[in-house]
């Protein structure tokens, strides 16, 4: 006679809202895993970093401190956002008003670029678009009131 497994397990028709559950509940953990990735902000200063970085590295020749100074003040207004996300109370209003600076400090760049003829308008000028909405949104995420 064949010996059988004594362990009893159950069907998978039985298991289906279980599973199903458990696996939508995780999927929905990766997607969301940090608090930064809730925050529209997030995603903004995150396509400013990637078109902005695009522009830096096609500067002429003779410009790479202005570049190193936009891809570091895009970097910083980025990962600003990401710091902040994870703190709490005043702590976490001085994350972002030091991120806003760094994406002001980008945009001041990037005037200079356009300024200088360095890069065309309709290149640069989306970047500033989105930096300036970034700081409208760090503004309020400061918890600056006028």
């Amino acid at each position: 006679m064949a010996r059988t497994d004594s362990r009893v397990t159950a069907s998978p028709a039985a298991n289906t809202s279980t599973s199903t559950a458990d696996e939508h509940e995780h999927r929905a953990y990766k997607a969301r895993r940090f608090d930064y990735q809730r925050l529209d902000a997030y995603v903004v200063a995150k396509e400013a970093l990637g078109r902005g970085d695009r522009l830096a590295r096609r500067l002429p020749r003779g410009y790479g401190k202005l570049a190193d100074q936009l891809r570091r003040a895009l970097l910083s207004a980025y990962l600003g956002v990401a710091e902040a996300a994870s703190r709490d109370g005043a702590d976490r209003r001085a994350r972002f008003r030091c991120s806003r600076g760094e994406a002001s400090e980008a945009a001041a760049a990037l005037e200079a670029v356009l300024l200088l003829g360095l890069a065309p308008a309709a290149e640069v000028e989306p970047i500033i678009a989105l930096l300036g909405r970034l700081c409208a949104m760090l503004t309020r995420l400061a918890g600056y009131t006028k």
